[in-house]
């Protein structure tokens, strides 16, 4: 009875590891769009106000593109694209909403919750698969002598030659 829990709750956070990861990856894609949009707007920004600073900037030609790197500085800590700052005043607290709708609903939704119940078996089918032929592989090849004419993945190497060749 204790072994059933156990493996059901692996299933759960299991299950759970990969709600959140597809979440990560939807803010990862939303932050990557954002940034490139921020990157597309300041690219001009940036040239006209180096030129405004050439012509009416005066004794302090940059002022104009250094208040576009401010900018930018700003914007990319908003962003928080790669998640580094944990603290208020990014995007991520913009995004909390979403993301507890986003878990309460794939939970809450009957649709959704019989998705990922199907989903996550499909997954963990396809993860045993690949566990049981990742062990006979590295049974196989514990168990099994190299030859002079293998490489370490038991394939010929280039001094293999057919017995025929050899022999003439």
């Amino acid at each position: 009875m204790a072994d059933h829990d156990s493996q059901q709750q692996n299933a759960t956070d299991t299950s759970t590891s990969r709600l959140q990861l597809i979440w990560d990856v939807l803010v990862f894609q939303l932050k990557l769009a954002a940034d490139g949009l921020r990157d597309v707007l300041l690219s001009p920004i940036s040239i006209i106000s180096a030129i405004m600073g050439l012509v009416a900037g005066g004794h302090e030609p940059d002022r104009y593109f250094k208040q576009v790197l401010k900018l930018g500085r700003r914007t990319e800590i908003w962003l928080n694209l790669f998640g580094y700052r944990k603290h208020a005043g990014t995007s991520d607290e913009l995004l909390a909403p979403f993301k507890e709708k986003f878990f309460s609903q794939a939970q809450q939704n009957p649709w959704m919750s019989k998705a990922g119940t199907g989903l996550n078996k499909r997954l963990d089918s396809v993860n045993a698969s690949i566990s049981a032929k990742k062990a006979r592989i590295a049974s196989a090849s514990a168990g099994a002598p190299a030859s002079a004419d293998t490489d370490a993945d038991h394939r010929p190497t280039e001094s293999a030659e057919p017995a025929a060749d050899r022999d003439s």
